[in-house]
C-alpha cells in the first residue's frame, strides 16, 4: 500500500532536483557586477560554495518537504485532481516562509527591500521560481502517482455506520 508520506518524498524529490536546476540556471548579478550561481546561495547553509553542495541541500530540503505536503494531503483527503492546485499554493506558502523565518537577516524581508537593491530582487525572483518549480513538480508527481479518489472513503463509511445495521 502506498502512503502519503512515501509519495509525497518521492514527489519532493523530484521537486528538488526541478528546483536546483532552476537554480542552476539562474545567475544573481551582484553589487560589484560578478554572477553567482543562484544555487550556490543555497550551498552556504552548510558553509560551502560548491554546486555541488547547494543540489543536495535543495534536494534534502525538497523530500523533506514533499513527505510533510504528503502528510498534510493525506490527512486533509484531498482528491488527486486537486493537487496542482494545492501544490502550487504549499510552493509560494514555501517562498514566503523562506523569505521571512529561513533567511539570515540581512536578508529577510528582501522582496519589499527589492526596490533598493536590484541584487536582492533578483535573488527573490530566483527563490520564487524554484519554488514555483517544486510545487509544478510535486503537483505533477501527486497527480500521477497519488493516491487514488475514493482511497480513504471506505474508511469514513465504515467508521460512521451504526452497528445496528
Amino acid at each position: 500500500m502506498r502512503s502519503g508520506t512515501v509519495i509525497g518524498a518521492g514527489a519532493g524529490f523530484a521537486g528538488g532536483i526541478v528546483a536546483a536546476f532552476v537554480l542552476s540556471i539562474l545567475g544573481i548579478k551582484g553589487h560589484e557586477g560578478q554572477i553567482a550561481r543562484a544555487i550556490t546561495l543555497v550551498s552556504h547553509t552548510v558553509h560551502t560554495d560548491s554546486l555541488v553542495g547547494g543540489w543536495l541541500v535543495q534536494i534534502a530540503v525538497a523530500t523533506a518537504s514533499g513527505a510533510l505536503f504528503g502528510v498534510l494531503y493525506t490527512a486533509a483527503g484531498l482528491r488527486r485532481e486537486s493537487a496542482a492546485f494545492w501544490a502550487t499554493i504549499y510552493g509560494l506558502a514555501w517562498w514566503i516562509v523562506g523569505w521571512f523565518a529561513v533567511m539570515p537577516p540581512p536578508l529577510r524581508f528582501a522582496p519589499w527591500a527589492a526596490a533598493k537593491d536590484p541584487a536582492l530582487f533578483q535573488l527573490a525572483v530566483a527563490g520564487l521560481l524554484a519554488c514555483l518549480a517544486f510545487g509544478a513538480a510535486l503537483a505533477g508527481a501527486f497527480t500521477l502517482f497519488g493516491l487514488p479518489e475514493g482511497w480513504n472513503r471506505g474508511a469514513h463509511v465504515g467508521a460512521t455506520r451504526s452497528p445496528a445495521r
